[in-house]
């Protein structure tokens, strides 16, 4: 695969490099490491440049990367971002994407968008086994029409937090918003069951509105 250009990649492209192997930036190669149990199918670490399009039937892992470049994932793919790496950059998810674990990264001139996931999507604050540390995100984060279970916490995010109509998967675990710092409004419209802070509030620079977001303590 060519991370180089921002053109879609083939899947007899991706089958051809998942024998065990990683391409990781600047052309190495490297076993899979900390995010194999993750089934990444591609792996960067270190400096990157160039707009990134993730493929159907691909998980692509950035781990403690530098990518100058935004990140686009198509339906079917997947994205996993850990250990501090930066993202200069929007990064977004389409319609029908698979999931996105987020955590203990950056971006920097870049909003996060994950539209009409088919699993999780975690942005810090993973309660579960994998843990998911907080973020800066330098931008909004919009999290819609998600089915699996959405996780917004811990995060230090500069724009606004957009929630809607998320179905908190087939456990209705629902849509968490919790201990986030919040630069600009917080909106939430639709989610079943609504979005609740897990106990812990989100400090809101802008407006509240919708449903259990509307809440002053929220």
């Amino acid at each position: 695969m060519n991370f180089l250009n921002p053109r879609r990649v083939r899947r007899g492209t991706v089958a051809a490099l998942t024998g065990g192997l990683t391409l990781l930036a600047l052309g190495t190669i490297a076993p899979l490491g900390a995010q194999a149990s993750l089934l990444c199918t591609e792996t960067i670490s270190g400096p990157h440049s160039g707009v990134i399009i993730v493929a159907s039937g691909q998980k692509l892992c950035l781990d403690g990367a530098v990518q100058d470049g935004a990140i686009d994932v198509d339906s079917g793919g997947a994205l996993s971002v850990v250990n501090h790496s930066i993202i200069t950059g929007a990064v977004t998810l389409r319609s029908g994407f698979d999931d996105l674990r987020f955590c203990d990264s950056t971006t920097v001139r870049g909003a996060i968008s994950a539209t009409g996931s088919r699993g999780f999507v975690h942005i810090g604050g993973d309660e579960q086994a994998l843990a998911c540390g907080a973020n800066s995100i330098d931008g909004a984060v919009t999290v819609d029409a998600n089915s699996g279970k959405v996780t917004v916490a811990n995060n230090d995010i500069a724009g606004e937090v957009v929630a809607s109509g998320n179905l908190g998967g087939p456990d209705l675990e629902g849509t968490m918003i919790s201990g986030n710092q919040i630069g600009g409004a917080l909106t939430c419209t639709g989610n079943t069951p609504p979005p609740n802070n897990g106990g812990t509030s989100n400090v809101v620079g802008g407006d509240r509105s919708g449903q259990t977001c509307a809440v002053s303590t929220f």
